[in-house]
């Protein structure tokens, strides 16, 4: 069955008191806040750059919850060819049942946090979301803060030997980011789904010395086919970079 249309059976199933896998449990309606924040980086990257991150804006939404759990396996990256770091990636991920969705977009200011809206759900094993990184609209960014783009992360980057740039990195990804990992045994209890997206792992393999466009302002952007670009859109794609929690009680 197509997962895109499973969410409206498992919400008929709870309308209807459906026992859901034989085991006695019946699915019901609910909604649930889902809120985004940030973690702050923290320490030098892998490339030996400490980041101070001035603003960070993200285009959120839809985001879909599911049943099935995220799988990670270490592979062969190339990227350790050239110094960098080995990460887990997503292994033989099986969405199965879709449970919740979110299907609002906005743009969120990560350093202060934002709730997108409230999640039409059912009752159940959640197991992993998928996240969608919309480029935003005119009705969703009416500042422009996002230039166009799905995120944007300003700041200043500093090694070791003294370099400094300023910076401006902006991405959009082409589909959707699957896989990213959030168990809960979810009833009918008060609390709200929290995403916070790590900086660090954002901009953990950025080797800032690859940024060579500078502006008027002083300010560096990533070229297009730039080491500092390739490794903004690992990190963005990361599922890893994207930690989901429960948070428990209702909304202050």
């Amino acid at each position: 069955m197509n997962r895109r249309h499973i969410l409206t059976g498992a919400l008929a199933l709870a309308a209807s008191a459906t026992v859901l896998n034989g085991c006695g449990s019946e699915a019901e309606r609910r909604t649930f806040p889902v809120e985004v924040t940030s973690t702050p980086m923290t320490g030098a990257n892998e490339r030996g750059w400490t980041v101070t991150v001035e603003s960070a804006h993200l285009s959120v939404g839809p985001v879909r919850f599911f049943e099935g759990r995220a799988l990670t396996a270490r592979r062969f990256d190339w990227y350790t060819l050239i110094g960098g770091t080995a990460h887990a990636h997503p292994g033989h991920y099986s969405p199965g049942d879709a449970l919740a969705e979110m299907l609002t977009t906005h743009t969120v200011d990560l350093l202060t946090g934002a709730t997108l809206g409230d999640a039409s759900a059912v009752t159940g094993e959640y197991g992993s979301l998928e996240l969608t990184l919309t480029a935003p609209t005119q009705a969703t960014d009416a500042q422009g803060v996002l230039s166009g783009q799905a995120m944007r992360v300003r700041g200043t980057a500093r090694n070791a030997e003294g370099v400094e740039r300023r910076f401006d990195a902006l991405t959009s990804l082409p589909k959707p980011i699957q896989g990213v990992r959030f168990e809960k045994s979810l009833g009918m209890e008060a609390g709200r789904v929290r995403i916070a997206v790590k900086l660090g792992t954002w901009l953990g393999r950025i080797d800032f010395a690859t940024a060579t466009d500078l502006d008027a302002d002083g300010v560096y952007t990533f070229p297009a086919d730039s080491q500092a670009q390739n490794a903004l859109m690992r990190g963005v794609e990361d599922t890893t970079a994207y930690v989901v929690t429960w948070v428990e009680g209702a909304a202050q």
